[in-house]
């Protein structure tokens, strides 16, 4: 008597309709472990050519240290950078997505404007292969210099209309140094 109730409980199981969406980290290489033959690491698009980064007093490194890597900046001009972005694509059901990252730098000077800090920068995508900015009150910030990591993160709810989000490293306006590592896109 058992067996039958328990067969009609697994095909019901197997049957009904996927809702929850698996946690996982949609961005490629967010925690900085693959470098590429260059030294930069692999995934990671729009990083500004070797040649303006000398110009601008700019450097981007890779630091591998036993099992924990992260991503170097070193800027001594305020000119603006690439530091490198992605673009992630996210399931049409996705409603909401998890953004975050870790940080810290022990000193920089923040640009003119008060979001030239280090930080994560986003937009969504969408499927004209155009773009919309999310501003710069949701974007993640580490608003004052942390010898420590600093987790950052936010939720956001996806437009019906975006197809995806873009995240991109700020390289705008402020000087000094600062370390990235664990940047996450997250369906929820």
């Amino acid at each position: 008597m058992k067996t039958p109730a328990l067969l009609t409980l697994l095909l019901g199981l197997a049957t009904a309709p996927a809702f929850a969406f698996e946690s996982a980290n949609l961005v490629k290489n967010g925690d900085f472990t693959d470098p590429l033959e260059t030294g930069m690491p692999a995934d990671w698009r729009n990083i500004s050519h070797p040649n303006y980064l000398k110009q601008t007093g700019t450097t981007v490194e890779l630091i591998i240290e036993d099992t924990q890597s992260h991503l170097r900046v070193n800027k001594t001009k305020s000119a603006t950078v690439g530091l490198g972005e992605q673009r992630v694509l996210l399931d049409a059901k996705v409603q909401h997505v998890r953004v975050a990252l870790r940080i810290r730098s022990a000193d920089f000077q923040p640009g003119d404007i008060d979001w030239q800090v280090p930080g994560l920068s986003y937009s969504w995508l969408l499927a004209d292969n155009k773009e919309r900015e999310i501003g710069p009150g949701s974007w993640l910030l580490l608003v004052a210099p942390s010898k420590n990591w600093e987790p950052l993160e936010t939720v956001l709810t996806k437009p019906t209309d975006a197809i995806g989000i873009k995240v991109s490293i700020l390289g705008i306006g402020w000087t000094g140094q600062a370390e990235f590592d664990d940047v996450t896109v997250e369906p929820l």
